[in-house]
């Protein structure tokens, strides 16, 4: 007893030190979750972890991340906290890469519903927000630009465009300008001479940019404020700004589409309770419920078909079938290993 004892005041004490405000409990009934935390967590409660808690008879205790290195700290530290922590595809892929993470049951995870690409051996997808081409209305009408090749045609497109400050994105957008199918994007990448046509096809556009925006507010209020005409911006706020007054369009047409998925950390101490969280919140029911107050895309197609949307709020959403065949679902091992060297000759070109 008195050893139990120390070693939980030594987990105890190691979460304080990293910063870990709750520690989980290997109790059986009980699993602890970590998500971004604000607005967004306060919708997960509400319309998946509460009504899972409930279902399955058991606590679920929550905590905010602030994305790989929350993780990583915990496993090197022997003092695993959390049992199921939200994060983004590629940091999903690289701790599944750094053995960091447990191999997800799925005789007790139900993945109908869910593409195949969203499925991994160590991590599921959640949900799916895209960057998508948009437009203000007082400028294009309905007829702004439909594709990345519109998009680079400044003559045929006039006009101020935005695009997002980092690497992630506009490798691909640029080559699917250049004419590459979306299913081809990466294999192209995959070679040095596709890399560096796409690095042509891209410097080609530099000009013509007036802001490479960091954050998703700031590319809505580019927008909002008419600084841009155009922008490469998150779907989901397109909506927020229409609501404002302002008339936006846009297309799913090239959207970039990424993920944020549920993974287990190795160490975890609530494995099978993990597995079962996993299973209620990637369900259809539970998927949307969330797209019904967050327009971000469901990661289970069935989400469109058991009564909770309406077909005019499913036919807005990145995930709906249609919408879905028309957009590129960004590869999670691209960047990995070469993030670094391709964002230092990515600022370098917008800086010119």
């Amino acid at each position: 007893m008195k050893k139990y004892s120390k070693i939980v005041c030594l987990a105890l004490s190691m979460g304080m030190i990293l910063g870990f405000s709750n520690v989980a409990k290997a109790d059986g009934h009980s699993v602890m979750f970590a998500s971004w935390g604000g607005s967004f967590q306060d919708a997960l409660r509400s319309t998946m972890l509460t009504p899972a808690a409930e279902k399955l008879g058991i606590e679920v205790e929550e905590d905010t991340t602030n994305g790989i290195q929350d993780v990583r700290s915990q496993i090197s530290a022997g003092a695993v906290s959390w049992d199921v922590t939200e994060q983004e595809l590629s940091v999903c892929e690289t701790l599944k890469q750094e053995k960091s993470l447990e191999p997800l049951d799925y005789s007790l995870i139900d993945t109908t519903g869910i593409p195949s690409e969203l499925i991994n051996s160590h991590y599921v997808g959640l949900l799916a927000f895209t960057k998508v081409i948009s437009y203000r209305k007082d400028k294009f009408g309905d007829n702004g630009p439909q594709s990345w090749a519109d998009f680079w045609d400044v003559e045929k497109f006039p006009g101020k465009r935005g695009m997002h400050g980092k690497v992630n994105y506009n490798l691909e957008a640029a080559l699917m300008a250049d004419g590459v199918a979306k299913s081809e994007v990466y294999n192209v990448l995959s070679t040095k001479e596709g890399m560096e046509r796409a690095w042509a096809k891209l410097a080609e556009i530099v000009p013509h940019v007036t802001v490479w925006y960091r954050g998703g507010a700031q590319s809505a209020q580019l927008m909002r404020d008419g600084e841009v005409d155009m922008i490469h911006m998150g779907q989901n706020h397109v909506g927020y700004i229409n609501e404002s007054g302002i008339g936006v369009n846009f297309t799913f047409d090239g959207g970039t589409m990424d993920v944020d998925c549920l993974l287990v950390p190795r160490g975890a101490p609530n494995k099978e309770n993990a597995m079962k969280l996993i299973n209620e919140m990637v369900s259809a029911e539970a998927q949307a419920r969330l797209v019904k107050i967050m327009p971000f895309g469901t990661a289970n197609s069935g989400a469109y078909d058991v009564g909770i949307l309406t077909d005019d709020e499913s036919r807005k959403l990145p995930t709906f079938p249609d919408n879905y065949a028309q957009q590129l679902v960004i590869d999670p091992s691209f960047y990995i290993g070469q993030l670094s060297e391709l964002t230092e000759r990515f600022d370098m070109l917008i800086q010119q």
